[in-house]
């Protein structure tokens, strides 16, 4: 079928397919660019343009968000991305300011897709967790308010978010700990007068760090 496609068309949609094989969700133009070393939008914008019209992919322009024609609508839900979250020092929390959305596949989700959102780390407060957390990597989070012990969750604390694992003290106080190779990393102890919301427990970390081509787990 890709016989019609221009050696440059099919290098763009090869590129597409590897990283959402690889990823489990859809290329940003800036992972795209970094790919095909393309210096700016515009060449990738007629490339998706071209390769839509040709029918080989789906292009959602409004949710930057590419599908491969031949895959189910339903294999990839349309993740909203917050912000940052600190994995460091807390960071001011961007409250519900949508920066864009990611196409994650549905092998992540579990329920309803609208209880769940992403957001970018920021720091390295967790790099030795058991998700191992990095800066700049996506952390998919499912809604909830309720997090059992030992849990990794996305925090805001007096108006700043921050990911770590949740903790209770045996006067069930709550205590916000990092897991890093970095021993400067303190725990964070909550004050019955903090204003504390727990927005949700990470379920899924793409560490963006990988550009060699390895799969992600």
């Amino acid at each position: 079928m890709d016989k019609e496609l221009t050696s440059k068309q099919k290098e763009v949609l090869k590129a597409i397919k590897t990283y959402i094989a690889q990823n489990g969700f859809s290329p940003r133009f800036q992972d795209l660019r970094d790919i095909l070393k393309f210096k700016t939008n515009n060449s990738l914008v007629q490339y998706f343009k071209l390769l839509e019209k040709k029918g080989y992919i789906v292009w959602n322009k409004e949710k930057r968000g590419i599908r491969i024609v031949t895959q189910p609508k339903d294999a990839f839900f349309d993740i909203p991305l917050l912000g940052l979250a600190s994995c460091g020092q807390a960071l001011c929390y961007p409250d519900n300011i949508i920066e864009e959305y990611i196409q994650i596949s549905s092998k992540y989700i579990k329920g309803k897709y609208d209880d769940y959102f992403i957001i970018k780390a920021d720091g390295t407060s967790m790099n030795n967790a058991n998700l191992k957390i990095n800066d700049q990597d996506l952390v998919l989070v499912k809604k909830m308010n309720n997090p059992m012990e030992n849990d990794i969750v996305v925090a805001v604390v007096n108006g700043l978010a921050t990911i770590k694992v949740f903790k209770r003290n045996l006067d069930k106080s709550i205590l916000l700990v990092p897991r890093s190779k970095d021993s400067s990393h303190k725990p964070i102890l909550l004050h019955p007068d903090d204003d504390v919301i727990i927005c949700g427990k990470v379920e899924k970390v793409f560490n963006l760090r990988n550009t060699k081509g390895e799969k992600y787990n």
